[in-house]
């Protein structure tokens, strides 16, 4: 039996305000993480232990381990497969120009003409050491740079190419001799038909000219 006394006439205006229907709130089905600057399904936040995180996903745990999370691996993988050149991301080495944003990264660098002309003439040096049967090159982008404001001022990029003045060293700021592409090629047909006295010669002739 009920105890209260007072009976609700369903014919009243009273019916409405005497039945409360408590308010449904819908679970939230993801949560911002403040690490990965994403939305992850609120499942992520819970630690193996049990524990909620309303801020970090559980991504973040193995990270102690030596692990981090790789989104295009959707896994957890070793620190060391991660980019140590970038800052500490979601995208190890082999997807970071999918997911890590190194692809947006380059595309802006080549946009400036200044940049693309130090990456490119880099990059071919770095290329070009299978050639000269080097394993390494001990030469940074802004030393390849100075060797050739000395001969242009206002170099384009594609234009000029960093070569070893002794094809037998490695290069290095002391061993580099900034020649055209075409001289390049010509001095990449001497080395490979081993004929290193007529390649010293025209580098010597090269730089020669650059002199005066």
């Amino acid at each position: 039996m009920c105890n209260d006394s007072k009976i609700i006439d369903a014919d009243t205006d009273n019916m409405a305000s005497e039945i409360v229907i408590p308010e449904v709130v819908s679970p939230r089905k993801a949560r911002f993480c403040i690490k990965c600057k994403d939305y992850f399904p609120v499942a992520c936040f819970v630690g193996n232990d049990g524990t909620d995180d309303a801020t970090l996903c559980n991504r973040h745990e193995p990270a102690k381990k030596g692990l981090r999370y790789c989104r295009g691996c959707d896994d957890f993988v070793a620190l060391y497969l991660f980019p140590k050149t970038t800052k500490p991301g979601f995208a190890c080495k082999k997807h970071v120009s999918l997911h890590g944003g190194g692809r947006k990264a380059k595309l802006k660098q080549m946009t400036d003409v200044d940049k693309k002309r130090r990456i490119l003439a880099w990059k071919l040096c770095y290329s070009d050491r299978k050639i000269f049967k080097q394993k390494i090159i001990a030469i940074r982008q802004n030393e390849i740079e100075i060797e050739v404001l000395k001969i242009d001022s206002n170099p384009l990029p594609d234009v000029y190419a960093a070569v070893p003045i002794d094809c037998t060293a490695i290069v290095t700021p002391d061993n580099i001799a900034v020649v055209s592409l075409k001289e390049r090629k010509t001095l990449i047909k001497l080395f490979r038909a081993k004929d290193i006295e007529k390649y010293t010669q025209n580098i010597a002739q090269i730089i020669k000219l650059q002199k005066k």
